[in-house]
């Protein structure tokens, strides 16, 4: 290359406009080659993302169906659901179109564990096909506990109750989540802390316990007689007694209707 540039400024002629070719194989064709070969790369890519992806029914979407489903039909008894499907355990392919999923009633509602539930299918406002699915089922609640032993007849408030997050082998279960079904009762068995309460646990409370002294108060038509008297048995409000009058010794049922009164008709 020298040699000729040196012959050429000799000859008076300039090196502009004279080209040497680059020997075949060099570096500078190699990285022109790769870069073409990566844009057609890109290109290919971005054509595969351009096309859409195919609708799928997925083992998420029957879970979240059948979930609402039951959420819907157990929400007054039930705090909390868990729903694992199955089967199908592999996903389907769906037409195209908005994909709308019923779960349809079996009459059988109540089971936990393994149940199977038919799901009806809609693409685009159409009746695609009814998927028979096995899913497991479980439900915990909030139930009512006691935080002290609860002695026979005690009566209950506030401080005695709290709520534990128990698992349930039923949806229509027997436990009391409500506070207020039991605050003002008595308890109708022993009751350790922390067991879950049942209605059978609880009774109203005794207004009056026998040797309790009492009005008795007679009624007929819009006549009214009182007089003392002693209680032979514990009573509740509406529950008859016996009672005997403090001055005659006599005795006779009469109907507990506020603590400390009692009221016979004659």
């Amino acid at each position: 290359m020298v040699r000729i540039g040196i012959i050429l400024m000799w000859l008076g002629v300039g090196l502009s406009g004279w080209t040497v070719p680059a020997s075949a194989g060099t570096g500078a064709d190699t990285r022109t080659v790769t870069a073409a070969n990566a844009a057609q790369e890109r290109r290919v890519v971005e054509k595969e993302h351009e096309k859409p992806a195919m609708p799928e029914l997925t083992t998420e979407l029957l879970q979240g169906a059948i979930q609402r489903y039951l959420e819907h039909a157990w929400s007054q008894k039930v705090k909390t659901i868990t729903v694992t499907v199955l089967e199908p355990d592999a996903s389907m392919p769906l037409p195209s179109g908005v994909v709308e999923l019923h779960v349809l009633p079996t009459g059988s509602d109540d089971g936990l564990g393994r149940r199977a539930f038919p799901v009806a299918v809609a693409v685009g406002g159409k009746a695609w096909k009814t998927i028979q699915v096995l899913a497991d089922v479980s439900a915990m609640i909030d139930a009512v506990v006691p935080t002290r032993l609860l002695k026979v007849e005690e009566l209950i408030d506030g401080a005695d109750l709290k709520t534990a997050r128990i698992r349930i082998h039923q949806w229509n279960h027997p436990f009391l989540t409500d506070r207020d079904e039991v605050i003002g009762k008595s308890a109708a068995r022993p009751l350790p802390p922390e067991t879950p309460l049942r209605a059978a646990f609880v009774k109203p409370p005794l207004v009056v316990k026998k040797g309790d002294r009492v009005m008795i108060e007679a009624r007929r038509g819009g006549l009214s007689i009182q007089t003392y008297g002693i209680t032979k048995s514990n009573g509740q409000v509406g529950q008859t007694i016996m009672v005997a009058n403090l001055d005659s010794g006599r005795e006779f049922r009469a109907k507990v209707v506020a603590p400390s009164l009692v009221q016979v008709e004659f």
